[in-house]
């Protein structure tokens, strides 16, 4: 349990709630189930030359959600594929997208 502050949307006063790791599973969970069925669905269709390497090298994950603890290790069960994170998952989307717009990549 960790205690959240913020505003109450319902009064626009300040409160603070007991949040557990539970409620934020619960929460995430829609969002997490949506991310790995796009993902097996984009295997699915994947080209076979393309499939190879995939497997060879395995699913890099990037941006604020690859952060989520767990994500990776069931990403991975799902799969069947290895999973890492990049080394800096947050910066990386930013960096990345700086190069394809500079056209260096």
């Amino acid at each position: 349990m960790i205690d959240v502050r913020g505003r109450d949307l319902v009064t626009g006063l300040p409160k603070t709630i007991a949040v557990s790791s539970q409620a934020c599973f619960t929460a995430l969970e829609e969002a997490t189930d949506a991310v790995v069925g796009g993902v097996k669905e984009v295997l699915e269709r994947t080209p076979p030359e393309l499939s190879a390497d995939i497997m060879n090298k395995g699913i890099i994950m990037t941006g604020g959600g690859a952060l989520v603890y767990g994500f990776d290790i069931r990403l991975a069960r799902e799969t069947g594929l290895p999973v890492s994170l990049a080394d800096d998952p947050i910066s990386c989307v930013a960096l990345g997208t700086g190069k394809v717009l500079e056209g260096d990549f």
